[in-house]
């Protein structure tokens, strides 16, 4: 539940609650030092206002070149023991910046059948001399983000909601599932009018989820 996540996962969380709040695809990413201090923070923009942010309204705002950008190794020396956590796996696009920003462990906490990258990492020398460690967090984690953005893309129909959806399901079919039931019941948007915050939203989701499929 919401109180034996790390404070990174809390943050990154709270980061996707925000996109999704604003009508953005609901991925939030988070950047810690060697000290497991934050040093930034990011969340998808590509729907928000032109000029709101940097890269605000374009494709490439994804949540963690949001976070990415404005760091450079001139102010950050350590940058390549950074810790970059994303609650969805990373695109070919966001992983690839990981790469030439050499931040060399990541952490995510959803596998992404439709656009994750991190295969990547095996692929090509260039990047496998890179040592690149990358993690995955926990069932429970996987299992809200996949809910919240199926939520999303139900909401949204997207033009390849049923091939998002399928690619899904592969890596967890209930969480999608349930998903459905919280977009027919309006859960999320009902949490938005009541002010509800990420941690008691996280804790009622996936109550709710195990109940129901454990």
């Amino acid at each position: 539940m919401w109180s034996n996540l790390e404070k990174p996962w809390q943050l990154a969380f709270n980061m996707a609650w925000e996109a999704y709040k604003s009508g953005t695809v609901p991925i939030g990413a988070v950047i810690v030092n060697t000290k497991g201090d934050v040093v930034s923070t990011g969340r998808n923009r590509i729907l928000d206002k032109e000029g709101s942010a940097p890269l605000a309204g374009t494709n490439m705002a994804h949540a963690e070149i949001d976070a990415m950008f404005g760091l450079n190794e001139r102010e950050h020396p350590d940058i390549r023991k950074y810790i970059l956590y994303t609650t969805m796996e990373p695109c070919p696009m966001c992983f690839g910046t990981m790469v030439m920003m050499n931040i060399r462990n990541i952490c995510y906490a959803a596998r992404d059948g439709f656009a994750g990258a991190t295969l990547l990492n095996d692929k090509l020398d260039y990047i496998k001399n890179k040592n690149i460690i990358i993690k995955r967090g926990n069932a429970e984690m996987e299992a809200f983000q996949l809910i919240l953005q199926s939520v999303y893309e139900y909401e949204r129909q997207h033009p390849k909601i049923e091939n998002l959806l399928n690619k899904w399901s592969k890596i967890n079919k209930s969480s999608i599932e349930y998903g459905k039931v919280l977009f027919e019941s309006r859960y999320f948007r009902k949490a938005i009018a009541e002010n509800k915050g990420i941690d008691k939203i996280f804790d009622e989701v996936m109550e709710g989820y195990i109940s129901r499929f454990m």
